[in-house]
């Protein structure tokens, strides 16, 4: 055959293969609404809408679930992006004294491991930015949780994965993470 024809078929097999490595990102599936507010974000290719009895299953030990959660596919709905919105102003100017606050019962769940903890601005909004690790029910987990203010209101975005499925999808939950906007 044609070297001239097999050349796009190289690349593109090349593309695949360092997306699926994570060395380049994969496109979005599609850009939601983040659920109560003017942001948006690009969710994960494949991720799809948490039925809503999974999500008061899998949420059963939150006071208050998600108002919405993109996942991977079931059974186990294993990686997911859960949007909360909490009825609590965050005060005016420098979000570190949040950020702090919010760190401290974090440090007592077994597991605990940070990763990163800051304040960062994303697409000129200020977001608490809190990376780290906990022991789950049956294997570590991973969680980055993003806080910003949102009107009188608090959000709550959160990404989350198991540690046997990190490798594959930490990019992809990262990138998602900082395409809100």
């Amino acid at each position: 055959m044609n070297r001239f024809l097999l050349a796009p078929a190289r690349r593109s097999l090349g593309a695949l293969t360092l997306a699926a490595l994570g060395l380049l990102p994969l496109a979005a599936a599609e850009r939601v609404r983040v659920p109560g507010t003017d942001l948006s974000i690009d969710l994960p290719v494949g991720f799809i809408a948490m039925p809503p009895d999974v999500v008061a299953s899998k949420y059963a030990r939150t006071t208050t679930p998600p108002t919405q959660v993109y996942s991977t596919p079931g059974p186990h709905w294993e990686v997911n992006i859960a949007f909360a919105m909490r009825d609590v102003r965050l005060p005016d100017g420098d979000l570190n004294p949040t950020r702090t606050a919010l760190e401290g019962p974090l440090k007592n769940v077994p597991g605990f491991r940070w990763v990163k903890h800051d304040v960062e601005t994303v697409a000129g909004r200020e977001w608490i930015v809190l990376q780290f690790w906990v022991n789950g029910l049956d294997t570590p987990i991973y969680n980055d949780l993003r806080v910003t203010r949102q009107g009188d209101k608090t959000l709550l975005v959160t990404a989350n994965v198991t540690k046997a499925l990190y490798g594959p999808y930490a990019a992809r939950l990262g990138a998602a993470m900082q395409s809100l906007k």
